[in-house]
C-alpha cells in the first residue's frame, strides 16, 4: 500500500513517526458519511488557508498534530505551522537639507588621522558657501524675481585639504520656474507652446492687470467654490495664508500639462506640492483660461481677409473660411450609451470630434461645441451656429465629404473637390481643379496639425478628465491664434 502522509505542506508526518512523547502519530481520514457533511466542509475550509489548491481523495490524511486535545468525530484541524516572515530592507530616507562641515585646524592635515581616508584631502583648500534664497513680493511681475546664490571660493597655496564652511539650501524651490526660460524662447516654445517668451509674458500679464488671476476662487468642490467672494471686489485683499506658488507659477504648471501633456504626479514633483494641489490648480486655471481664450477666436470681415490674403488663395479671393472636422482619442467609458456616442468608425475607436473653420492666412475663426466620435460632419455644420455667421458672397472651402450644398444659402457658395466616380476616369479639368482646391485646402491641416502639438489633445484623454475636455481644446485651439500666420 506504501505510505501515506499528512496533506498539509510542511508536514512530513506518516502513521510511522514518533511524537515527542514517544507516541505514534495517528493519521485520520476526512469524514466520509452524510451526516458529518458539515464537518468535511470545516476540514476543507480550514486545511485551504494554508494550501489553497487542496483536492480531497480516499487517501488523502491529517496528522493528530493538527488537532487539539483528544481527537473526537467532531474534532477539527486548527493547529498549522505559520509561514516565515520575509525580510524586507527599509529604504534609505531622503535627506533634502544637507549640514556638514570639515575643520581644518590650519597645519595642513584634516581631523582624521591618517589624510588619504579622507577623500577631499586630495584636492586643494575651497571654501564653498551656498545660500539660496527666494524673494517673494508685490512688485514680483514688473520686477523679475531670480534666484540669488552666492558662491565664494578661496584656494590656499599650502595645498590643503578641501574646507566645506557651510552648505545649506534654505527654501525648498521649484524645479522648473519662469525664470529659467525667461532668456531662452526656445524653452518657451518647448515648455508652453507661446513663440517667445515676451509673448508668455504679456499674455499672463492681461490675465493678472485685466482678468484678476491674483484673486482666483479655486475650486474646492462644489458646495465651497459656488457664489461670489468678497475679496474679488477692488481694493480687498485675498484672506489666508500665501500660497505655495506664485499665480505665473501655477501659470506655467497648466502650460506644460497642456503643451507637454505631463501627468498630475509629474507636475507635482516638478513644484514640488502636492496631487491635491496640482489638480485644484487645473481644474481653476482651465476654467478661467476658457473664459477668457474665447475672445481670441473671431469671425473676421472680409475686408481684413482680403488684406491677408495669401499667394494661394489668389484664385480664391472670394473664400471666407475653410471647414474641417478633427477628432481626439478619449479613455473608453464604462457606460454603454457613452461608448456609443463617442465611438468613430474612422479612428476605431472612442473620440470626440470638433468642427473647425480657418481663414486663408490660418487663423482659426470658428470652433464648434465638443461632439461624439459618431456624430457627422454635416450634422456639426448644421447644427452648431455655423451658417447663421455666412454673408451673402461668401464661399465655405471644404473637403468632398462635407455634403452641406442644400444647407448653405442660395447666394453662399461651396468649393469642394469634384468627386470621383467609380465607374469613369477623372477628366483634366476635375484633376486640375482638385489640385488647386487641395494646395489651397492644405491651411486647415497645417492648423490642425499645430493644436495636436499640444500633448494634450493629441494623447488619449483621460476620463477623469473630460468634464475639462471642450475647454482643453478650446484653450489649445485659442492658443495657436498667437502663433506667426501660416502663409502670407
Amino acid at each position: 500500500m506504501g505510505k501515506k502522509y499528512c496533506c498539509v505542506p510542511g508536514c512530513s508526518n506518516t502513521s510511522q513517526t514518533l511524537d515527542e512523547y514517544g507516541n505514534k502519530i495517528i493519521l485520520h481520514r476526512f469524514p466520509m458519511s452524510e451526516k458529518k457533511a458539515h464537518i468535511k466542509r470545516l476540514w476543507i475550509q480550514r486545511l485551504r488557508h494554508v494550501r489553497a489548491n487542496l483536492v480531497v481523495k480516499d487517501h488523502t490524511r491529517v496528522c493528530s498534530v493538527h488537532f487539539e486535545g483528544t481527537f473526537t468525530e467532531e474534532s477539527i484541524p486548527t493547529i498549522f505551522p505559520s509561514k516565515p516572515k520575509k525580510e524586507t530592507k527599509s529604504r534609505r530616507p531622503l535627506v533634502r537639507k544637507i549640514e556638514n562641515s570639515f575643520q581644518n585646524d590650519g597645519s595642513g592635515q584634516s581631523d582624521t588621522e591618517n589624510p588619504q581616508d579622507n577623500p577631499v584631502s586630495m584636492y586643494n583648500d575651497v571654501a564653498i558657501q551656498t545660500d539660496l534664497k527666494y524673494f517673494y513680493s508685490k512688485d514680483a511681475y514688473t520686477n523679475t524675481e531670480e534666484h540669488c546664490v552666492h558662491v565664494s571660493t578661496a584656494t590656499q597655496t599650502t595645498g590643503s585639504p578641501l574646507s566645506t564652511v557651510n552648505a545649506e539650501v534654505q527654501a525648498d524651490l521649484p524645479r522648473m520656474t519662469y525664470e529659467d526660460m525667461k532668456d531662452d524662447d526656445s524653452k518657451t516654445r518647448f515648455y508652453t507652446g507661446f513663440a517667445t517668451f515676451q509673448i508668455f509674458w504679456m499674455f499672463f500679464a492681461v490675465l493678472r492687470q485685466k482678468h484678476g488671476a491674483e484673486k482666483l476662487n479655486y475650486w474646492e468642490g462644489e458646495t465651497r467654490s459656488m457664489g461670489e467672494k468678497s475679496y474679488r471686489e477692488p481694493g480687498v485683499k485675498k484672506p489666508g495664508r500665501k500660497r505655495s506658488l506664485r499665480p505665473v507659477d501655477e501659470f506655467l504648471m497648466v502650460c506644460m500639462r497642456l503643451r507637454l501633456g505631463l501627468l498630475q504626479e509629474h507636475l507635482a514633483d516638478i513644484f514640488r506640492v502636492s496631487e491635491t494641489t496640482v489638480s485644484r490648480v487645473m481644474n481653476t486655471w482651465i476654467n478661467f483660461l476658457y473664459d477668457h481664450c474665447k475672445s481670441l477666436i473671431k469671425w473676421v470681415s472680409r475686408e481684413q481677409i482680403l488684406c491677408n490674403l495669401p499667394k494661394l488663395f489668389s484664385m480664391h479671393a472670394d473664400t471666407r473660411i475653410v471647414l474641417d472636422c478633427t477628432e481626439f482619442f478619449i479613455e473608453k467609458p464604462s457606460s454603454l450609451k457613452a461608448q456609443w456616442m463617442t465611438w468613430s468608425e474612422y479612428k476605431h475607436s472612442n473620440t470626440f470630434k470638433i468642427l473647425i473653420g480657418v481663414s486663408p492666412s490660418g487663423m482659426v475663426t470658428f470652433v464648434s461645441r465638443l461632439w461624439g466620435g459618431n456624430v457627422s460632419d454635416r450634422h456639426i455644420t448644421q447644427h452648431d451656429g455655423f451658417l447663421p455667421k455666412l454673408s451673402p458672397g461668401d464661399v465655405v472651402m471644404a473637403d468632398k465629404g462635407f455634403t452641406i450644398e442644400d444647407l448653405l444659402p442660395a447666394d453662399v457658395g461651396l468649393n469642394v473637390p469634384p468627386r470621383v466616380s467609380s465607374t469613369c476616369q477623372m477628366s483634366k479639368h476635375d484633376f486640375f481643379k482638385t489640385n488647386r482646391i487641395a494646395s489651397a485646402r492644405i491651411v486647415v491641416e497645417m492648423k490642425m496639425e499645430q493644436i495636436k502639438n499640444y500633448n494634450i489633445v493629441n494623447s488619449v484623454l483621460p476620463i477623469s478628465e473630460v468634464h475639462l475636455s471642450e475647454q482643453i481644446i478650446v484653450i489649445c485651439t485659442s492658443l495657436t491664434n498667437l502663433l506667426p500666420p501660416l502663409l502670407k
